[in-house]
């Protein structure tokens, strides 16, 4: 209870400060994203302003401070989370996609009433920003650019920028030189008759010049900027985070580095036809190309797509990475069956999940912090254990473990639901249907000019026979060595974007009950041709399912055979890898229902 306390008198304190600076701008309502300079998901503390009026720690949410009034709009994988870390006396918990609660943009066209919403342009897409522009002007209010972020002058503890060290990804690695890579990014532009590319999305710049770093936890990026025209590619980027080897290997195709703050001069300076991301490129980036003598085009980034489609050696580590992580699930699964040590909690249970990773060749660090939770908090979907929310893990009830790492040739990202006791009927009972709709979605062949809302529907119907649901997507794309979240490719009923062979992308579908427990099952899957005009998706995760929570009279007989043909791979994947008592238990798991 002091802990709330001290915190709600911090978050009243930090609005009242921020409140100060929008009557000196003169703006009545002031827009805090979630996102960054540069249109990410996962930020670097430097730039966690939300975080920092709200207290909310979720990676999606925005809020929006009125000089009488504060509202978070967060999605149903973080409702739990926020009302347990923001003041419900100071703010309003806007609880996005449920029935009652308007969007963002519903809310200003019925409460801006004529003021002046601002935000900082840097933060906010060109798209997300001509939509909160049409809805404050439906309300007579406007929307302002303020190029001053209101947060930063009242975070006085704010951390310092990262500048972590630029290295080079071997071709090894990569699959391709990035020379390769510009000269069809190049001959994209050209067929649109456009002269250059402003790329903002750090992993798009990273993947495009063969480098990577560690400017945000869990995300192998790189704070910067490309600017990619027909005889020049040019990086925006700290100069101390460039030595002479990264130099050298950008002077290889023809690159140059520039300060970071230079970018806004060079596309004051550009001409003719300039391609931009509305999705992705900022509203400063729109406005500083509006300055110049340019013409914009509008238009997803060529790169998005060329990231998604893996090469043969990105797929060939992805599969590698994936049999590497498959031993430490199941050393640690194996473990957690046998041992179930005095005293664990879901903190020493994550903590013991992350060693065994570690230990893997190619660990280069997780791909997001372990989510571990037991009973009411594994129905947290995004929770995040700390030792003060702990809880212990016992026979009682379900386990849930989301976790994933990095290696230097692949991304992983797999969830496992289990029971270390005798689950009871409606326990099995759902996690069967969860199950079903993973495994539906698995070995469902689709046409090419299928869209991510399609099969989202596959995956839910096990659930929507039972009157459930859950209210998270059911798949997001995976980069390789990168985010492990990456678009364009996507599984959810918002997802109107196709798939093509080579793009990885998770398969997760859920079940959450508040209070009591929730269940996922995830693995990611590659898109592959199955026949003329269309694809179907093939397993990358090997990890068993739970065997004690299948309730097998409930499955069909193709079921059944999916599950058995699914486990003899991961046992003849596995087996070789492991110590003799786990080979042992992975047997026992994975032996034909």
């Amino acid at each position: 209870m002091g802990g709330r306390d001290s915190r709600s008198a911090g978050a009243g304190e930090r609005l009242a400060r921020l409140r100060d600076e929008m009557r000196r701008h003169d703006v009545g309502l002031y827009l805090v994203p979630s996102s960054d300079d540069h249109g990410s998901e996962y930020v670097p503390e430097f730039w966690a302003r939300r975080r920092f009026v709200s207290d909310f720690s979720g990676s999606a949410g925005d809020a929006l401070i009125g000089l009488d009034g504060a509202w978070l709009w967060t999605d149903s994988r973080y409702w739990l989370q926020a009302e347990g870390e923001i003041d419900g006396d100071v703010f309003t918990l806007m609880r996005q996609g449920a029935p009652d609660t308007p969007t963002l943009e519903a809310w200003l066209r019925d409460h801006a009433d004529g003021r002046v919403v601002g935000v900082d342009p840097r933060v906010v897409s060109l798209e997300a920003a001509r939509k909160l522009d049409k809805a404050a002007a439906e309300a007579g209010a406007s929307l302002r650019a303020v190029d001053a972020n209101l947060v930063d002058p009242v975070w006085e503890a704010r951390p310092a920028r990262p500048a972590s060290s630029a290295v080079v990804l071997d071709e090894c690695h990569a699959g391709r030189s990035a020379a390769d890579k510009l000269s069809d990014l190049r001959a994209a532009l050209a067929r649109r008759g456009c002269g250059a590319h402003v790329l903002s999305a750090t992993d798009a710049v990273v993947w495009l010049f063969n480098l990577r770093g560690s400017d945000v936890a869990y995300n192998p990026i790189l704070l910067a900027y490309a600017l990619v025209e027909a005889d020049a590619a040019r990086l925006f980027i700290a100069a101390e985070q460039v030595d002479e080897g990264v130099r050298a290997h950008l002077a290889d195709f023809g690159a140059t580095v520039e300060p970071y703050e230079a970018l806004g001069p060079a596309l004051r300076g550009l001409s003719g036809r300039v391609w931009i991301d509305p999705a992705a490129a900022s509203l400063w980036i729109s406005n500083e190309i509006a300055a110049s003598e340019a013409e914009p085009l509008e238009a997803e980034s060529p790169v998005a797509k060329m990231k998604a489609l893996k090469n043969d050696v990105e797929l060939a580590g992805m599969r590698a990475a994936h049999v590497r992580d498959g031993v430490a699930l199941v050393r640690f699964l194996h473990w957690l069956d046998a041992s179930r040590p005095a005293g664990l909690d879901e903190l020493s249970a994550s903590q013991r999940l992350d060693a065994l990773r570690a230990e893997g060749e190619k660990f280069r660090g997780l791909s997001f912090p372990t989510i571990s939770g037991f009973g009411p908090n594994s129905a947290v979907v995004h929770y995040r254990v700390t030792q003060q929310t702990a809880l212990p893990v016992d026979d009682t009830a379900p386990y849930l473990v989301d976790s994933g790492a990095q290696y230097l040739d692949g991304t992983t990202d797999v969830t496992r639901t289990i029971h270390l006791g005798r689950p009871r009927a409606v326990e099995r009972s759902h996690y069967t249907r969860v199950l079903r709709g993973h495994l539906a979605l698995r070995h469902t062949r689709f046409p090419r000019n299928a869209n991510g809302a399609q099969l989202d529907a596959i995956a839910r119907r096990p659930l929507w026979d039972a009157g459930l649901d859950y209210g998270h997507g059911t798949g997001h794309g995976v980069g390789c060595y990168l985010n492990v979240h990456e678009r364009p490719p996507g599984i959810s009923a918002r997802s109107t974007g196709g798939f093509e062979p080579g793009m990885v992308v998770s398969n997760e579908p859920g079940l959450y009950l508040a209070g009591e427990y929730g269940i996922r099952i995830e693995n990611l899957v590659c898109v592959v041709e199955h026949g003329e005009g269309f694809l179907a998706f093939d397993d990358l995760t090997l990890a068993p399912y739970c065997r004690k929570l299948i309730a097998k009279d409930e499955l069909t007989t193709q079921e059944i055979e999916g599950v058995d043909g699914y486990h003899a791979r991961v046992r003849e994947s596995l087996s070789p890898r492991l110590e003799p008592d786990a080979r042992a238990w992975l047997e026992r798991e994975t032996a034909p229902l």
